[in-house]
């Protein structure tokens, strides 16, 4: 029998799969769009990039949703139909019934119970043997960081519906911590905002627009983006202009918070790994790293310097790594 192995990290927004041999194949919305309300009538009508084209169409009978929230399952029967969904994409010979092996990128610290549900919607989805592996150890061997010696290093991962935190050495995890913080959790005070503010609802893809194009982390930033909405008075269309200066105390929030968990996690460690990591500085990484002023805003706040992290090479590059070195991943599975 053929064997196939897989590097999976399923986050609250993205989804992404690495092949070995193949290098990273898939990279799509952690989106299900279902339709019918009764288990036996659902019907899967998309997932990925699809279902995310369908968003909004609620009227036709089409529900779209997200089965992973805050890093975790929510929904594990939808998780796995997606999971499946993505799999034979990515492996279009399972008609040959191969031996699909995986390593999974899951949340720092999650719970026994966390752990069983991502083991049965991978085994749910036709994968026959998982190994689950704290994404932020993935993250640091995706950047080529040596965290087998005794020396401490801090890693920060920013993503969709999460944030993880923790200082490495000697492959483990000395300190670590996850915060249900993450890109979504700002999406969703920018349309409180805007709610509040302007008497204005707006779509997810309208806040995650206006994140994109004016967000930062400069208290000066000079940026504004021109946004339709539904006045709640009026229902009918409305367009305001937003600057980035409106949303300067949403981001300062959220990352103040996460640099207070940072600040925790530090301080939790030995005195030597804390001298380690304020010589070393941090490592950053994650969907949520590309606002104008990141560098600057952390430095300010930790008082050391920040190292950010090219999105792409981050938990799923480490993983792909690890699947190809089996050696290096036995001595971390061990280590943790």
């Amino acid at each position: 029998m053929s064997s196939i192995y897989l590097a999976i990290k399923i986050g609250s927004t993205t989804t992404t799969i690495y092949r070995q041999g193949d290098g990273l194949v898939l990279k799509e919305p952690s989106l299900i769009a279902i339709s019918g309300s009764a288990v036996k009538s659902r019907e899967i009508r998309a997932i990925g990039y699809e279902a995310r084209n369908l968003q909004g169409r609620h009227s036709y009978g089409i529900s779209v949703v997200s089965p992973i929230v805050d890093g975790l399952v929510n929904n594990s029967e939808l998780a796995t139909l997606m999971l499946r969904g993505f799999i034979r994409k990515v492996c279009p010979d399972r008609l040959f019934r191969p031996n699909i092996r995986a390593l999974l990128c899951v949340p720092l610290g999650i719970t026994a119970e966390d752990k069983k549900t991502f083991q049965k919607v991978c085994y749910s989805a036709g994968i026959t043997d998982v190994t689950i592996l704290p994404a932020i150890i993935c993250n640091a061997i995706g950047l080529d960081t040596n965290i087998e010696n005794k020396f401490g290093k801090l890693f920060v991962n920013i993503g969709g519906g999460c944030t993880n935190i923790a200082v490495l050495a000697q492959n483990s995890i000395v300190q670590g911590v996850s915060l249900n913080i993450g890109g979504k959790k700002i999406n969703t005070a920018i349309e409180q905002y805007v709610l509040d503010k302007y008497n204005l609802s707006i779509s997810q893809q309208t806040s995650e627009k206006i994140k994109q194009d004016i967000a930062s982390l400069i208290p000066t930033y000079s940026s504004t983006v021109d946004i339709e909405g539904v006045d709640n008075s009026s229902k009918e269309a409305k367009l305001i202009t937003l600057t980035s200066s409106e949303l300067y105390p949403i981001m300062d929030f959220y990352f103040g918070k996460i640099c207070d968990a940072i600040e925790t996690v530090i301080s939790s460690c030995p005195p030597d790994i804390v001298n380690d990591v304020y010589k070393e500085g941090g490592y950053f990484g994650g969907s949520q790293v590309v606002f104008p002023g990141l560098e600057k805003y952390l430095r300010n706040r930790l008082g050391m310097q920040i190292h950010v992290s090219e999105i792409a090479r981050t938990d799923i590059w480490g993983a792909g790594k690890l699947i190809d070195d089996p050696l290096l991943l036995k001595k971390i599975v061990l280590a943790n």
